[in-house]
């Protein structure tokens, strides 16, 4: 599965519900957790973060959404979406936010588990380098291979996310020439791109936002019907 004995923490309110699913994963061999209330659930993830939560898309008035948001702002666990209606712009919300999957309420418990360990199994290979062990160099600006994040001229770092690490590096690797949202995906998340899968897009949103411009201007640009192409900070590129 990934990870041995996987510990899955589950918000859901209905308890009924949780039981079933806690019962069925609990004698495939994972230890679970199940709270339905969203404080509890948040505390939880902050106190003693589980391998991979599963998130009901509507807790009364309270959305997964909104939960999933705000969990992302401290922890990049696993999070897989139960909901009991598959809403197009709840699905492309949720995964621009970070969710990993989504699944139907009325699945079977046995499709639940075979996602769970889905999402665990891309996880833990996509927390091995996709990239060489190597600084990357440009213009005072740093891509530290070893602390896996870029750092500006000033010495600060810009505080990159595994994902937005692996993206940076792979179209640094091609300075100069488009990258496609394919081969991001594949190589980064380690999953098929979708036509809607706005999951690079976002990685790419959030890259910019940490670098900001150069001279006024992106240093990662749009390429239409291409992808996305590095056009460096400046001055050629060098090896450590």
């Amino acid at each position: 599965m990934g990870v041995a004995a996987p510990r899955v923490l589950l918000l859901d309110d209905d308890p009924a519900y949780g039981r079933q699913i806690a019962e069925y994963l609990e004698f495939q061999g994972c230890t679970v957790q199940v709270t339905q209330e969203p404080e509890a659930f948040e505390e939880q993830v902050r106190r003693s973060p589980p391998d991979i939560v599963l998130l009901d898309q509507r807790l009364g008035e309270v959305r997964g959404t909104e939960i999933l948001l705000r969990l992302r702002q401290h922890s990049s666990v696993p999070c897989i979406i139960v909901t009991g209606l598959s809403e197009t712009l709840d699905r492309i919300l949720n995964l621009e936010v970070g969710a990993d999957d989504e699944v139907e309420k009325s699945a079977p418990p046995r499709e639940l588990l075979a996602r769970i360990r889905a999402v665990l199994r891309r996880n833990a290979s996509a927390a091995k380098p996709a990239t060489p062990m190597r600084d990357r160099r440009q213009g005072g600006w740093t891509l530290a291979a070893a602390r896996r994040d870029l750092i500006r001229p000033d010495g600060t770092a810009c505080g990159l996310t595994g994902s937005e690490y692996e993206t940076l590096a792979l179209l640094w690797d091609q300075l100069g020439q488009p990258v496609s949202r394919k081969a991001i995906s594949d190589q980064v998340f380690k999953r098929s791109y979708w036509p809607g899968d706005r999951a690079v897009d976002t990685v790419v949103m959030k890259l910019r936002m940490k670098i900001g411009t150069k001279d006024g201007h992106q240093v990662i640009n749009s390429v239409r019907l291409a992808g996305y192409v590095f056009t460096g900070f400046g001055q050629a590129a060098a090896e450590a």
